[in-house]
């Protein structure tokens, strides 16, 4: 019987979890478990990881130390901790239904902050939520749709079967999820012209087409689409993140509006917008890296060893 190498073996592991099956495995066990078990089970499968060093581990670690600087114990346990808590994030995004969110107020907030924020959501001029794969960013989501705002999510194109399993389950609470596309770009302008709300991560590469920007202080190709978009609209942008308490709730964290510099020169107002959004969303990660979880190389080009 052929021996399975530690790669082949990570390239096993994330077929398992990331597969339909695996996740409605997830689903059923994260609906009938108390969260005690599964943040238990998520501690587990992190440490797991780690002692096989799959490539999950590898990679997360990897993108950590662009942003912790700290030897490779200490990286270790970054790595560790960002697996176990993103287990604790999607069993929670599996357990607690929306009533869920409101009753047992999972998801904290300023209260100056939203306040300000949701003036925006329902001004005339369009805004852009970004943020990082930073904790239960799909909680957050939910909330807002809880609060009586629509949202159009701008997720990954062509999506794998694990992907769709997923966006349904967002779909089903209540959020418009349209992969990247001509025409879901088409309704994202419209959408924003009237007003409306887009939500988009951007710390993760898409195409490698784009030019590099800087990101923790080094090069690495980000999407732009949400700069074009503020940029064609007139929106503004808003920097978007929660963050996973000691107690098991979220604290949900909003910046300020961002209006788009114009200088006249297209090509400079994207990079300068993107960078001053960017900005944020560094400050975001470094509040709690243990939280940031990227599994896929930022910094590395495909076919590049790290």
């Amino acid at each position: 019987m052929e021996l399975l190498t530690g790669e082949a073996l990570s390239v096993k592991a994330q077929d398992i979890f990331g597969s339909p099956a695996g996740l409605f495995l997830g689903m059923l066990l994260a609906r009938t478990t108390p969260p005690r078990f599964g943040y238990w089970l998520a501690r587990r499968m992190a440490r797991w990881m780690r002692r096989s060093r799959y490539d999950m581990f590898r990679t997360l670690r990897e993108n950590l130390s662009y942003v912790v600087q700290a030897n490779d114990t200490k990286l270790d346990d970054l790595a560790e901790e960002a697996l176990y808590q993103a287990g604790c994030c999607y069993f929670d995004m599996f357990h607690y239904r929306p009533k869920d969110i409101l009753a047992k107020e999972i998801v904290q907030y300023d209260p100056e902050e939203w306040a300000q924020a949701s003036r925006l959501f329902a001004d005339e001029r369009g805004t852009i939520a970004v943020g990082a794969h930073l904790s239960n960013y799909d909680l957050a989501a939910q909330w807002f749709v809880l609060q009586g705002f629509g949202l159009q999510a701008l997720s990954l194109p062509n999506p794998d079967r694990g992907d769709r399993v997923i966006n349904d389950l967002r779909r089903e609470r209540g959020i418009e999820v349209t992969p990247i596309s001509v025409r879901s770009l088409r309704d994202a302008v419209r959408r924003l012209r009237q007003g409306g709300v887009i939500i988009t991560g951007v710390d993760r590469p898409v195409t490698h087409e784009e030019d590099a920007t800087l990101f923790f202080g080094a090069p690495a190709v980000l999407p732009r689409g949400h700069i074009r978009l503020a940029l064609q609209t007139n929106s503004r942008a808003l920097v978007v993140y929660c963050l996973r308490q000691p107690d098991g709730h979220y604290r949900l964290h909003l910046s300020d509006g961002i209006d788009m510099v114009r200088t006249g020169d297209r090509k400079r107002d994207i990079e300068v917008n993107t960078r001053r959004v960017l900005t944020l969303i560094e400050d975001s990660i470094r509040s709690a890296p243990e939280q940031w979880v990227m599994l896929t190389p930022v910094w590395r080009r495909p076919g590049e060893k790290a």
